[in-house]
């Protein structure tokens, strides 16, 4: 309706339009690195990391939808990869302020940190789960104290920032 386009939500996917639109070289480079048999193909799974890897944050639900409006076929091609990519899922900035109130209430040393066990098993189990390999991915990116603590301010930046391709990431 008029109202949510006015308020820039889309109402088939409930979000925000992106901020800029990903370039072809973006979207082919992320499915190059998802393409790791180089035969053209990417599977089912690989489209949810794809997404994510490009800086969007699709819940279960919208990847459930989109992969039943690409069909029972197991393998994706680069155009259905970039169709998809394009779609208006939100952005990680949408979600900043909700996610720094989160981590402060979590914070019982109130030192800005939290147990790297207790981040993974959100990322996990909470909200819109992830996968193992997305959270290996995104972990990757962390430091982690003597004490397995994670500073939750800078795993809110690598979330927000979003995880280039072409840094080692995927």
């Amino acid at each position: 309706s008029d109202v949510y386009k006015r308020q820039g939500i889309n109402a088939e996917y409930g979000v925000l339009p992106m901020a800029r639109e990903l370039s072809e070289d973006e979207i082919k480079s992320c499915f190059a690195a998802l393409d790791t048999d180089g035969d053209g193909v990417i599977t089912r799974d690989d489209l949810a990391f794809g997404i994510r890897a490009l800086g969007k944050i699709p819940s279960q639900e919208q990847i459930k939808k989109l992969q039943e409006e690409i069909g029972t076929t197991a393998l994706i091609d680069i155009k259905v990869f970039s169709s998809a990519v394009k779609k208006p899922f939100p952005l990680p900035h949408t979600a900043e302020k909700s996610m720094r109130d989160t981590f402060k209430e979590l914070d019982a040393n109130n030192d800005g940190t939290i147990p790297e066990s207790e981040l993974r098993q959100m990322l996990l189990t909470l909200g819109n789960p992830m996968s193992h390999k997305e959270v290996d991915t995104l972990m990757q990116e962390m430091e982690v104290d003597n004490a397995g603590r994670v500073r939750y301010d800078k795993f809110i930046d690598v979330v927000i920032n979003g995880c280039p391709v072409g840094d080692g990431l995927l």
